[in-house]
């Protein structure tokens, strides 16, 4: 078949908006296939504390809902997939609570594919067995962390979905499975691709990669974010992948936020590590091939990705149990406000210590004077006590035992008579005490795990003669609110919607003024994707925007090492900051910050100069 296929993606994490599947289709019913992202790194975590509580639990109870609002659809004759990985940890109980809300909502008879095997910690429990895994970040064995094991899931790849799609499944739900690989499924049941077809697979991870945060590639958590047009109603993307692999990336018409080369250029960089070797179980992709068009009216074509064979294990998501957590807030306000927070967050710390408790871990942020970048920006950590301010004091801290951690909670709340004046922001109450619990990603011989499909049926409930529903009426509601938020961005230029992205910024000293950048995390390092305005500044960032010089800029964070990647054909570095996310108690624990931290690095001053010179 050598039509095009048309994918959606309506949900990039587990709390993203639940209402987004039914207004894409309703917006575009003519999709093939919408995806849908559930799993985080410690997801599965979460999902093992409920199954602990109930054993019919362990997936993420939200997809059901918005099963349930898509009955509508299905009803009056969609036909779009859906492929998820929300079964989580029980991909079958997943599917029977799909079964029933699709009955009770009165929707045809539809067949559910269930794809298992990702969970493999019967062969990490083996003691025998566990010295051969080793942590990916520093080696370290998992021997003697056996007993703290919760979970332990390889990340599948497309070819069971791939199976479930072939026996008629119309929703395929998996535990879990790489992100891209849900797009890739798609694919390789659509074009009837061989896995022998690297390239063609390498353009379809790189579909899925652009996809699978949702609207990361539609405006959101962009550089130039204040730019994008009706963030409120921002579009979900929608790929359009052809029988090469190469895709046009687009957005409901209508609908808020804007797809132009610098968002899908950005998003192409995220959390990618090595570009030349981005590593998925089905295919691994080098990206500096890759070519990106703007199309205009917020399409944009990539194409040129390059598929080499796919690794010989699966990667492994496992968590382990590692103690207890703390952290509360409070906001102080007045003259000396940073001394004040920093004098409060040391006596809580006293205190606990004087009780008898010890802290693995504790941290004392004051938000607001710029705690997130540390000393990087060489900020007076003690404020300027003759100006007036106010300051978010976080404090949080680790232990081994719950006691430790619940005594933290409770000395936290006593600052608001004993603390200084001007002490707010404790309408919350006392801090929650949480297990702490530990990702810690390792290899797995493919031939150590093996998938699973199954399939199961619904039963025909639909009826014309029923009322509609109240999943009927919000899908109309939510088709008016579609058409409103099309009239407020048809009212926008096409400019404005397809280069203003583009706008730079307005300090031509720092690195942002030619750049911009997108960050998040890796384990304890962090990836910064940095990519220039305009071409022309390419030989510049390139000799001057050295892995040392991002490293000493970086250093007060705990940086231990950086390695830099260019993409030429981007005019990107892609950099991988070793250690910089050691510190698991900072707010910014996954590094999203970053890249807003990055752009703030001087340019040379002659380089400033003629750059504020071109701008005038």
């Amino acid at each position: 078949m050598s039509r095009s296929i048309r994918i959606g993606n309506a949900q990039a994490f587990w709390g993203d908006r639940s209402a987004a599947a039914a207004e894409m289709l309703n917006l575009e019913p003519e999709l093939d296939y919408l995806t849908l992202d559930y799993l985080a790194e410690v997801s599965m975590s979460i999902l093992a504390m409920q199954r602990q509580l109930d054993p019919e639990l362990g997936y993420a109870r939200d997809f059901v809902d918005v099963i349930r609002s898509l009955a509508p659809y299905w009803a009056a004759g969609g036909s779009c997939r859906v492929l998820a990985n929300a079964g989580g940890l029980n991909p079958a109980a997943c599917a029977d609570a799909c079964r029933k809300a699709l009955e009770q909502a009165g929707c045809p008879s539809l067949r559910i594919g269930i794809v298992r095997g990702d969970d493999v910690v019967d062969e990490l429990r083996s003691a025998a067995a566990a010295e051969e895994f080793k942590k990916l970040d520093d080696g370290e064995s998992l021997a003697g962390n056996v007993d703290r094991i919760v979970t332990v899931n390889a990340y599948l790849g497309a070819r069971p979905i791939a199976d479930a799609l072939a026996v008629g499944a119309q929703i395929v739900i998996t535990g879990r499975v790489a992100d891209p690989s849900l797009v890739v499924a798609a694919c390789l049941h659509h074009f009837g691709w061989q896995e022998s077809e690297l390239d063609r697979l390498a353009g379809a991870t790189v579909a899925g990669h652009l996809i699978e945060c949702g609207t990361q590639v539609t405006g959101g958590i962009s550089t130039d974010w204040l730019n994008v047009p009706d963030p409120a109603n921002t579009g979900f993307p929608i790929v359009e992948v052809d029988d090469s692999g190469n895709c046009i990336v687009s957005k409901p018409q209508g609908t808020g936020g804007c797809v132009t080369a610098a968002t899908v250029r950005e998003q192409l960089v995220y959390e990618i590590g090595d570009p030349r070797d981005y590593r998925s179980p089905d295919v691994c992709v080098s990206f500096d091939s890759l070519c990106v068009e703007d199309l205009g009216s917020n399409r944009v074509r990539v194409s040129g990705a390059v598929g080499h064979p796919r690794p010989e294990r699966y990667k492994v998501s496992a968590t382990l149990r590692d103690g207890y957590r703390s952290a509360g807030t409070l906001v102080i306000v007045g003259r000396d406000v940073v001394r004040k927070a920093n004098r409060c967050g040391e006596m809580v710390l006293q205190r606990v210590c004087e009780a008898g408790f010890e802290m693995r871990d504790s941290l004392i942020e004051c938000l607001g004077s710029g705690a997130c970048a540390g000393n990087v920006l060489c900020q007076d950590s003690d404020g300027d006590p003759d100006v007036f301010g106010e300051v978010v004091l976080r404090i949080a801290i680790e232990s081994e035992t719950q006691a430790a951690a619940e005594r933290f909670a409770r000395e936290l709340m006593p600052l608001i008579t004993a603390g200084p004046q001007g002490t707010t922001g404790y309408a919350e109450g006392r801090p929650r005490v949480r297990p702490v619990i530990r990702y810690w990603p390792c290899l797995i011989d493919r031939d150590r795990v093996t998938p699973r499909v199954d399939t199961i049926q619904t039963d025909d409930t639909f009826s014309d003669d029923r009322p509609p529903s109240a999943s009927a009426t919000q899908a109309k509601t939510m088709l008016v609110q579609g058409r409103i938020a099309s009239q407020y961005c048809e009212g926008e230029s096409e400019s404005e919607m397809t280069t203003g992205m583009d706008a730079p910024a307005t300090i031509a000293s720092r690195l942002g003024s030619i750049a911009f950048a997108r960050s998040g995390d890796k384990g304890t390092s962090a990836n910064i994707g940095v990519l220039l305005r305009s071409d022309d500044d390419w030989g510049f960032l390139e000799a001057w925007l050295t892995a040392d010089h991002v490293s000493a800029f970086l250093q007060p964070l705990g940086v231990q090492s950086v390695e830099r990647y260019e993409l030429n054909n981007l005019s990107a570095l892609n950099f991988v900051i070793r250690g910089i996310l050691q510190n698991r108690l900072r707010s910014d624990a996954q590094g999203k910050t970053l890249g807003q931290l990055l752009l703030e690095m001087p340019l040379p001053t002659e380089r400033g100069r003629t750059i504020e010179t071109e701008q005038r």
